[in-house]
């Protein structure tokens, strides 16, 4: 099985040579497996996109990206690609994906807010910024489940800073979840930025509640999914109409 994980994001890398390059793709490599808990067999790789916004924090960020990742997918399915995955929380381009290819197309927010509704009444999701909640918000009300969010909390830290300083990052999102925890009602976490991958575990035994880290589950959910032969209906997300388009 592989599955392809596609930026949403544009990363520059000035002065690193061919194989500083290739040698950080394969530790990268080794390091997603483990993170993800791939079965054997499964192949995870990334690619990434040349435009777009260096971060993704609004819906106008978003817009800069979405016409990339979906060619980005569609080359994936040429590729025997069995399954890709957005990585943002915005899910921008999940659907527009959907329309063009006939594989399996994943966002992270909507797999991982699925995966919390399983385990809990009420979750709430602890994100970057604010400005980024309504995205949230109005991603869970397409998804059909709003109504189980108890909340969306805030650490008031940047993407492109969640990782200047773990440990600050860190006692943010433990002060975060323990109001969502104690003032909000919530019985689940989810961390609401893919910035945040590998920053579940910790959380979980500091507050003792389950949190889902939404990169390793969307993996985990196209795992399930491609095991079963299962992909997104055309019914719901037919092919577009063929015409001329200008980009």
């Amino acid at each position: 099985m592989k599955i392809r994980i596609v930026s949403a994001i544009v990363s520059r890398r000035e002065g690193v040579s061919k194989e500083e390059l290739e040698r950080g793709q394969r530790q990268a490599s080794e390091n997603r497996a483990k993170l993800y808990h791939v079965c054997a067999g499964t192949e995870v790789d990334t690619v990434g996109i040349e435009k777009g916004s260096a971060t993704i924090e609004s819906r106008y960020d978003e817009i800069f990206a979405v016409p990339e990742i979906v060619r980005r997918v569609q080359k994936a399915e040429k590729e025997g690609v069995d399954a890709c995955i957005i990585n943002c929380f915005a899910d921008p381009g999940v659907r527009a994906s959907r329309e063009v290819v006939k594989m399996l197309v994943l966002g992270p927010c909507e797999s991982s807010l699925m995966a919390a509704s399983a385990l809990c009444n009420k979750f709430s999701v602890i994100t970057v910024l604010d400005s980024v909640a309504n995205i949230i918000m109005e991603n869970a009300r397409i998804y059909g489940i709003a109504d189980k969010i108890a909340s969306v909390r805030a650490v008031e830290i940047p993407v492109h800073e969640l990782h200047a300083d773990n440990e600050r990052t860190a006692k943010a999102l433990f002060e975060e979840g323990k109001k969502a925890l104690r003032d909000d009602g919530a019985e689940v976490l989810v961390l609401g930025c893919t910035g945040m991958t590998g920053m579940a575990e910790r959380l979980s035994k500091e507050l003792n509640v389950p949190v889902l880290d939404p990169i390793p589950t969307a993996v985990k959910l196209a795992e399930m999914l491609v095991a079963l032969g299962l992909s997104h209906s055309k019914i719901a997300f037919p092919m577009p109409p063929e015409k001329k388009r200008y980009y």
